[in-house]
């Protein structure tokens, strides 16, 4: 069993130097993986999953393909960018849609996006809590296509602004501690902070995994059997 694990893509243009690396990838990569598992803000924006366009209806064609062609089983979590992704559009790419955290069978390993993890940012922390509203997604979605892009500009407007000189807050280590032992688990699996490494939490007791985002140096993890995850640069010609 290969089970591969992306996060952090941002995608928002078909011909970005980033959304052909994640083609390659496909290409290159995931074929040989039984099962691929994609966990939060693979695309930059989402704003429903009535709204599609080339973009997304040609990555949801490629993974597709990869489901079909090489039966790789596709697994998606959402972000705190993409957070309206819905069975809709997972079942258009062929895509089993699991909620955070996410416990792989088999293992003590869990999974998550990891912006919840984040709580030394308690003003994020409200944002989240408002956007991950049931009420709140159930009002914005019958909003019109118009409103919804421009409630979405000017949201990465301001986030952009807010991130000017600064860094994404990394996950508490207490938070993650709790959430490892809520779920029995021994090792996290996530992304968010777009800082690539293996660090030892609660004095080495757990580990976590984070994954890079693919605007420089792309990293992946990989889980071979019952051996523990370990991070790969992956790099393709371009």
């Amino acid at each position: 069993m290969k089970r591969l694990f992306i996060s952090d893509l941002h995608l928002k243009d078909i011909n970005a130097p980033v959304t052909q690396a994640f083609f390659a990838f496909l290409e290159q990569k995931a074929p040989n993986a039984d099962e691929l598992y994609i966990l939060g803000d693979f695309f930059e924006y989402w704003i429903g999953d009535d709204a599609g366009n080339e973009l997304s209806d040609t990555v949801a064609n490629h993974l597709k393909t990869l489901s079909e062609k090489h039966n790789t089983r596709l697994y998606f979590m959402v972000g705190n960018r993409d957070f309206l992704v819905g069975e809709d559009y997972c079942a258009q790419a062929g895509m089993q849609l699991i909620e955070e955290p996410y416990k792989l069978s088999g293992t003590e390993i869990l999974l998550c996006h990891g912006d919840a993890e984040c709580t030394s940012d308690t003003e994020y922390q409200k944002i989240r809590q408002m956007l991950r509203n049931p009420q709140w997604q159930q009002a914005f979605l019958s909003k019109s296509l118009e409103e919804r892009i421009a409630f979405a500009e000017q949201a990465r407007a301001q986030s952009k602004e807010h991130q000017e000189g600064y860094a994404l807050t990394d996950l508490d280590n207490s938070a993650v501690t709790a959430l490892l032992e809520a779920h029995n688990a021994d090792f996290l699996v996530h992304g968010h902070t777009h800082q690539p490494g293996i660090r030892d939490v609660c004095n080495s007791r757990y580990k976590r995994l984070t994954l890079s985002d693919w605007d420089h140096e792309i990293w992946y993890a990989e889980i071979t059997g019952d051996n523990a995850p370990k991070l790969h640069q992956f790099t393709h010609d371009a």
